[in-house]
């Protein structure tokens, strides 16, 4: 069963070795979203350091997701992204999370969904820009 010296890997090998490595880089990503999540799951604006750093950690482990091809893990990202923006009055941050949605469900080929999205997002900017 042993390969002749300088035969070349099979394909498949190269594949098992890629999916093993994105589980486990991917491990620490998900245990950072299940505690942001933890952190979050009760309303109001919670007790960190700093709100800012907050959002842009959640800013990364959205984008860190979406490099690794992993699109429903980085809609729940930008999901908890909204709605921590809210909580601070951040409208420019609700903005960017919802149009962030809309794009990824928009790439999924869910126009639906992303319809719901953008809505959010119109109502949003109109509120943000007030009377004129």
């Amino acid at each position: 069963d042993q390969d002749p010296e300088g035969e070349r890997p099979e394909p498949r090998d190269g594949i098992r070795c890629s999916l093993s490595s994105d589980s486990a880089l991917s491990k620490p990503l998900d245990e950072a979203f299940s505690l942001w999540k933890k952190l979050l799951e009760n309303p109001g604006i919670p007790e960190v350091r700093s709100p800012e750093q907050t959002v842009s950690s959640l800013q990364l482990l959205a984008a860190l997701y979406r490099l690794q091809d992993k699109p429903i893990q980085a809609l729940e990202s930008f999901l908890l992204l909204r709605s921590l923006c809210r909580r601070l009055g951040d409208p420019l941050g609700t903005a960017d999370s919802l149009c962030q949605l809309s794009r990824i469900l928009l790439q999924l080929h869910c126009p639906a969904q992303a319809q719901f999205f953008l809505e959010e997002l119109e109502l949003c900017l109109e509120q943000d820009q007030g009377p004129e």
